[in-house]
């Protein structure tokens, strides 16, 4: 199986740094050994296959461990950061997960029971009543290999759960390749920072942990380690350069920054290339849904792709994307008032809800459907609007999102970070003359808000919702 190709891997090598987290690194071997603890201990406390177990942790040596290990039991896996787990409590326990594992106190017991106190290495679970009849959805759980259960985000509503087969997600990563020292930025619940850790657990790379995702914390990281890649979303990348990132510290080891889950700006790209010339500016695509995919960039400076990963195949239909993967998801499942009901599966294609622009083989994300902003009936992309404006040299950076209208429907409000060049009436009119002369006029913004609160979320993405 495809998973079980990476305890081939730790142990190959095993004198390698495979962590380094809470100021300490830590060996392959180390790794190996902490995951063999863990794994023992949990098939002693009968977790194995069709379990779901919730796991509260990060990228540290226990969070990485336990995780592996539970995958290694074919366990179905809910991995939390302690805030998500606290955000997202009522949905993860309709889910009626069988365990609980909090790697920050080291407390393993069963999910319906109360905790149990902290002891070292990896407690017993105590016994348990006999367990009811199974949900409707655990139907979709894989037999024999682990499984990992992802939430989406719920931006335009409640979250939803996202079931997948860890071999599926796993047989892009087989194929040996160099080593490399990656920031682990993206979060331990997020489907980009599992992909992070397992792309470079397959290589035999290092997985530099953070302890805060500020942009002084990462390029600390990146100095001290000599990190080559740095996984981030384009509002982080942003606010790097605001912050004069590129200038205060020496991040010239990064070979590659790669960028994802939302819309970079064309503006932002070409100055991150003209300060970091000898990196390589490589856009992801992932979803939830599918996992993270392998893409090739037109060019270092350039918002054009194509897909080269052998387990996809794609299609437009109306401009959106559609998908079919080998990593395709098991199911999804929708919380509603009678508990958690999944998602009639779709047959092969995935619809992702992302629309694009087309030039032969290579694609141009232009942004998701919720995203588009309607105004008497013309549609209109906020990021085309946003790289209209971020030509100008006295905007460091806008966010274009929809408002509603009681005539129009909805109008254009941006908001706008200002460098102090101009005062904000005369930004504002410059602005509406720049976008005027290059946009039609109901693309043109109604409304703008030269303030930056708000804007990014803890997720490093913009907020388009009302």
């Amino acid at each position: 199986m495809t998973f079980e190709t990476l305890r081939a891997r730790i142990t190959e090598f095993a004198d390698r740094t495979a962590l380094v987290a809470d100021g300490h690194a830590c060996s392959y071997q180390t790794l190996a050994e902490e995951v063999a603890l863990r794994e023992r201990a949990y098939r002693e406390a009968g977790v194995g296959p069709g379990h779901v177990v919730t796991l509260i942790g990060d990228f540290s040596l226990a969070g990485l461990a336990s995780l592996l290990a539970l995958l290694f039991c074919k366990a179905t896996v809910i991995p939390l950061t302690r805030q998500a787990h606290a955000k997202l409590a009522p949905y993860v326990e309709a889910l009626q997960p069988d365990f609980l594992i909090d790697t920050q106190t080291d407390a393993v017991h069963r999910a319906a029971l109360p905790a149990v106190p902290a002891v070292p290495a990896v407690p017993a679970v105590p016994a348990v009543p006999a367990v009811t009849a199974a949900p409707a959805w655990r139907g979709v759980l894989p037999a024999v290999t682990g499984g990992l259960i992802v939430f989406t985000s719920g931006s335009t509503g409640a979250p939803k759960a996202i079931v997948h087969d860890i071999d599926a997600l796993c047989y892009r990563y087989l194929a040996p390749k160099p080593a490399l020292s990656a920031i682990c930025f993206l979060l331990f619940d997020h489907m980009g920072g599992i992909n992070t850790v397992l792309f470079l657990l397959f290589r035999g790379g290092t997985a530099i942990c953070l302890a805060q995702r500020k942009v002084d914390s990462v390029c600390q990281a990146v100095e001290q380690h000599g990190a080559q890649l740095l996984p981030t979303t384009p509002s982080f990348l942003s606010q790097m350069l605001l912050a004069d990132a590129f200038g205060r510290y020496d991040l010239r080891s990064l070979q590659v920054i790669s960028y994802g889950t939302e819309v970079m700006s064309e503006t932002v790209l070409k100055k991150l290339n003209t300060l970091l010339p000898a990196c390589t500016f490589k856009q992801t695509y992932g979803l939830s849904e599918t996992g993270v995919l392998q893409i090739k960039s037109r060019a270092n400076d350039s918002l054009w792709f194509r897909f080269i990963d052998a387990g996809v195949e794609s299609k437009i239909e109306d401009g959106v994307l559609w998908l079919k993967t080998r990593s395709n998801l098991l199911g999804r499942i929708v919380f509603g008032a009678a508990g958690p009901v999944l998602e009639a599966p779709q047959q092969g294609w995935f619809c992702t809800q992302d629309l694009v622009a087309t030039d032969g083989d290579d694609l141009m994300i232009l942004g998701r459907l919720s995203d588009i902003v309607n105004i008497g009936g013309l549609k209109v992309y906020p990021t085309e609007v946003e790289h209209c404006i971020q030509q100008l040299p006295f905007v460091d950076d806008v966010l274009v999102k929809g408002k509603k209208h009681p005539l129009l429907g909805q109008i254009l409000t941006a908001h706008v970070l200002l460098n102090g060049g101009l005062a904000k009436a005369d930004a504002e009119t410059a602005i509406k003359r720049h976008c005027r002369t290059r946009l039609e006029r109901f693309k043109v913004p109604s409304q703008f808000i030269f303030d930056w609160e708000n804007v990014v979320n803890d997720r490093f993405k913009r907020v388009r919702s009302a």
